[in-house]
């Protein structure tokens, strides 16, 4: 079932399209950092962005996992893409928004709905989870989160549609 994306689904999906990355197989940190000019730094601290003069530096946690350290990587380049300025120097619900919609933005960057719909899913959750974690290198749990995500927003596609059958 094709559903219509949201304006990050789209944001998203652009990004992706402009890099030529159109399948799970094709995603990669380092090229997708390069195509931003972000540094990348592996040090054994909290994963982090920072910028200098312009250029851009993220910082991931090197005692982390690979699935980790993609989720954090997204996450900061979330901030490099949507912010500006030092989180630091905010007011702390501007700053809680930032982080609302860095996390937005992983969840749909890391799995990407315009490629999640073309996979065949299986019928039971816990192997779309292990699916989705496998296929686009994230943790179960992050997977779990991102399917709920996606279940809700098919349904609220479908109940949408039904209403308007009904109505018309």
């Amino acid at each position: 079932m094709s559903i219509q994306l949201s304006y990050l689904e789209e944001e998203v999906k652009k990004i992706y399209c402009k890099l030529n990355i159109e399948t799970p197989e094709d995603i990669d940190l380092e090229r997708i950092a390069a195509a931003f000019r972000i540094w990348l730094h592996y040090e054994q601290r909290e994963s982090c962005m920072f910028q200098i003069n312009g250029d851009y530096s993220v910082v991931l946690d090197a005692r982390a996992s690979p699935q980790e350290q993609w989720q954090d990587f997204v996450h900061e380049l979330g901030h490099v893409i949507k912010h500006c300025g030092n989180q630091f120097n905010m007011n702390r619900m501007f700053r809680q928004l930032q982080e609302y919609q860095a996390n937005s933005f992983m969840y749909h960057f890391c799995v990407p709905t315009f490629m999640l719909e073309k996979i065949s899913l299986p019928r039971m959750k816990s192997e779309v989870i292990k699916l989705i974690g496998d296929t686009f290198n994230v943790t179960y749990q992050f997977a779990a989160k991102r399917l709920d995500m996606y279940t809700r927003k098919q349904f609220s596609f479908l109940m949408y549609k039904q209403l308007f059958k009904t109505i018309h």
